[in-house]
């Protein structure tokens, strides 16, 4: 096997030697996550339609913990709609389909971190004694079952299919499962990329908090303002009678002038009802609104602790909205403020107006790159000093990629190139190569714009592009022979650009094809030109013939020889 080749997808127990319990090592997440299956047929959970589908039944457990308490508040005694039983039927098979996905996904070893549990039989023990109660138990219809199995002939029996209708409450402990979702998230945040639209959609979370308080709070408050209601069905038939003898600002008269008639909160209608209890909710957060108030003892228990509860809610709300808010901006605005105080320190001393520009946009390009002002330097300044050597050779592959002649090499020698290669930034100005003089090193545009001297004598800006020049004396590479730059090439605007060393290259490019076969080794005597003369005996040379073979055979693969 090749270095390029993926690894294997679990180095696991063989069939004959399986145990309950066999495990597999894990694949890495951006290597599979478009592969469904592992093992035995159980789902990849790196794989990006499970992930898709988890996304998508969190979904729906918060929408139903939107819907269910209208249902259960504004909607009771009403007969069902076909909204209703399209709901219904959407999340029950969902959510028992789900249940089946669980029973048939990998899962990660506790015990041993990074490895797979690959068992059927530990996964469904894992699942039953974890969160099976939790999904199953909230998923079952109970009110349908009562209306299936109960007759509902006495009164014993139409309060007990109450009760089991109230059990439907129990939707809501899916939303226990919505620690699912940070993993979700995170492969979402890495996929979207921008900072803005991750902190705007923050932002967006915070309001929907509010929207979601508001409107479980109109639910309860339009359920401890009517006779009879969900809390009706579940108390003593003493109780039960008591409370609806109560005066319920539900059901208190009202007038909305000297000549017009009574009406109640309880005859409008269902839109009207529903707005009016979330903005009293909603009111309450900063004051009492005088439209309605509490007339009963159970009314005023409830609006006393609301209003301790959203006095505090409404505090927190506010911090996290303005909070969010101002991440959004928060990196550019504090660039800009302290730019100010590097304009004022250059004006004080009488710096002159080029020598300024270039000082602010050397900088602008800094905050662009994020090398000052980013909130990932301080973390990745604790690192251990191998880490972040991996984290700037992954750096420098990203911008090697476009080297196509590194496609022959192993990942050992690329790996010795990405060490030896590097980044750095240049002013406006800064020749990088002159047409016609021995060209040393190779150069990749990674930001800004080169300015090219072409063969007419003509000047012409290379800007970011696949028709644009983002590589630099890139044949200087491929041969060990000296190779002179086609073009005057200096930079037009402040660039990041990747430095490669005509010299390591070919030194580590020559030991990864030092252990070739004799296969390669033909390959060179056939397209060898003479500058270079080689006899080859077999595969076992002394160490000066096996430099040379080395540095030939480099030359003549990257050349494309046959």
């Amino acid at each position: 096997r090749s270095d390029k080749e993926l690894p294997p997808i679990a180095e696991r127990p063989t069939e004959s030697s399986r145990v309950p319990g066999a495990w597999g090592k894990m694949p890495e997440p951006d290597e599979f996550e478009d592969l469904p299956e592992v093992e035995n047929h159980l789902f990849n959970p790196n794989w990006t339609g499970k992930m898709t589908w988890d996304f998508a039944v969190m979904f729906l457990v918060v929408t139903d913990s939107i819907i269910l308490p209208f249902q259960l508040s504004f909607k009771h005694g009403m007969p069902e709609d076909a909204f209703d039983e399209v709901w219904f039927w959407i999340t029950t098979v969902v959510f028992f389909t789900d249940v089946l996905f669980s029973f048939n996904t990998a899962i990660e070893n506790p015990s041993q971190p990074g490895t797979w549990i690959l068992s059927r039989l530990r996964i469904a023990k894992n699942y039953l004694l974890g969160w099976f109660s939790i999904d199953f138990f909230s998923t079952i219809p109970y009110g349908r079952l009562a209306e299936t199995f109960g007759d509902g002939s006495s009164a014993g029996a139409v309060r007990l299919l109450k009760m089991l209708k109230f059990l439907r409450i129990m939707r809501l402990m899916r939303m226990l499962r919505m620690s699912k979702l940070r993993a979700v998230w995170e492969r979402l945040e890495i996929r979207i990329g921008s900072i803005a639209i991750i902190q705007s959609i923050m932002l967006m979370k915070v309001l929907f908090f509010v929207v979601a308080m508001c409107h479980w709070s109109a639910c309860l408050f339009w359920v401890i303002g009517r006779p009879e209601s969900l809390l009706t069905d579940l108390l003593p038939g003493d109780s039960a009678e008591k409370f609806q003898q109560m005066p319920h600002w539900t059901t208190l008269s009202r007038r909305d002038g000297p000549d017009q008639g009574e009406w109640s909160y309880e005859q409008k209608p269902l839109p009207e009802q529903y707005i009016f209890c979330f903005y009293w909710t909603l009111g309450v957060m900063r004051t009492m609104p005088a439209e309605v108030t509490p007339v009963n003892f159970p009314e005023r228990i409830f609006v006393l602790l609301f209003m301790f509860f959203a006095l505090s809610a409404f505090a927190v709300s506010v911090a996290s909205l303005t909070q969010a808010y101002f991440k959004i901006f928060e990196r550019g605005r504090t660039f800009n403020d302290e730019l100010f105080f590097v304009r004022m320190y250059m004006n004080r001393f009488g710096a002159q107006k080029p020598l300024e520009q270039r000082v602010k946009k050397f900088l602008a390009h800094l905050f662009e790159r994020r090398r000052i002002m980013a909130k990932e330097t301080n973390l990745m300044e604790k690192l251990p000093e191998v880490l972040k050597h991996e984290v700037q050779s992954m750096l420098v592959w990203h911008h090697l990629q476009k080297l196509e002649i590194l496609n022959d090499l192993g990942k050992g020698a690329i790996q010795e190139i990405c060490a030896a290669s590097t980044l750095s930034d240049h002013m406006p100005g800064v020749l990088l190569c002159t047409k016609g003089e021995v060209a040393e090193y190779a150069w990749i545009l990674c930001s800004g714009q080169l300015q090219v001297l072409d063969e007419q004598g003509c000047r012409w800006r290379s800007m970011m592009g696949a028709s644009r020049m983002t590589v630099v004396d890139q044949e200087t590479l491929t041969t060990p022979e000296t190779v002179k730059s086609p073009l005057t090439v200096s930079t037009a605007t402040v660039c990041e650009l990747l430095q490669i060393s005509k010299a390591t290259f070919l030194k580590f490019a020559g030991q990864d094809q030092a252990g070739a076969t004799r296969i390669w080794r033909k390959k060179f005597q056939a397209a060898n030109t003479g500058v270079i003369k080689v006899q080859f005996s077999g595969l076992e040379t002394d160490e000066a013939q096996n430099t040379i073979c080395a540095s030939a055979t480099t030359a003549v693969l990257m050349s494309g020889g046959h």
